[in-house]
């Protein structure tokens, strides 16, 4: 009697445990089928990214520095997005000089043509400076004590467009106006059209 009760006590502890055990697999499978992927060889894309289209030139800038001088590091991170988007700036308006200048005939690199890819630069450069920021983001402070921050701007092509064909306008003379048959509002519409084609490479 003693001994079949003794029995049944071991067969009931066997079931108790393989229960138990059997239990913390499932929940240990479904810890793992939870985890989040590696990230490593997966695509990443870092905070505040932005790209041209057809309305806006953009940039972003990304600068790495010391936690104790955040003002620094956003600093450097804006500069990296400006000098991006003025090169892109620069490049369109460039472009469409040379593309105007064949179209009315005047000849490349005259005076006209270097007053007004001048022109396009003192107003690209007076855009971006007084550009505020569309995104700022940053990164946790890492062992090393340092930091990223990740900046974005993005300004409106058609500003652009507007502002250059005024400041073309003054400051060619009457006398080169008429030799190349300039109109603002044409040279503003060539720019605009430019400027919606122009797209970076991703």
């Amino acid at each position: 009697m003693k001994t079949t009760k003794m029995l049944k006590l071991v067969v009931v502890m066997m079931t108790a445990w393989v229960m138990v055990t059997g239990c913390g697999a499932s929940k240990l499978a479904s810890v793992t089928e939870r985890k989040p992927k590696n990230p490593f060889g997966e695509t990443y894309e870092a905070p505040c990214q932005v790209y041209d289209n057809a309305k806006e030139f953009a940039a972003t800038g990304i600068f790495r520095g010391s936690s104790n001088q955040r003002g620094e590091v956003q600093k450097n991170a804006l500069l990296a997005a400006q000098e991006l988007i003025r090169l892109k700036m620069q490049h369109a308006y460039k472009g469409m000089v040379s593309e105007y200048s064949s179209s009315v005939g005047n000849n490349k690199g005259n005076d006209v043509e270097r007053k007004m890819t001048s022109a396009g630069d003192r107003i690209i450069d007076k855009i971006i400076n007084e550009t505020s920021q569309s995104c700022v983001r940053w990164s946790g402070v890492e062992d090393d004590g340092h930091m990223t921050c990740y900046t974005a701007i993005q300004i409106p092509k058609g500003e652009v467009a507007a502002e250059i064909s005024r400041e073309v306008a003054d400051k060619l003379t009457q006398e080169e106006k008429d030799r190349i048959g300039f109109n603002e509002q044409e040279y503003r519409k060539e720019m605009t059209k430019r400027f919606e084609e122009y797209k970076e490479n991703r």
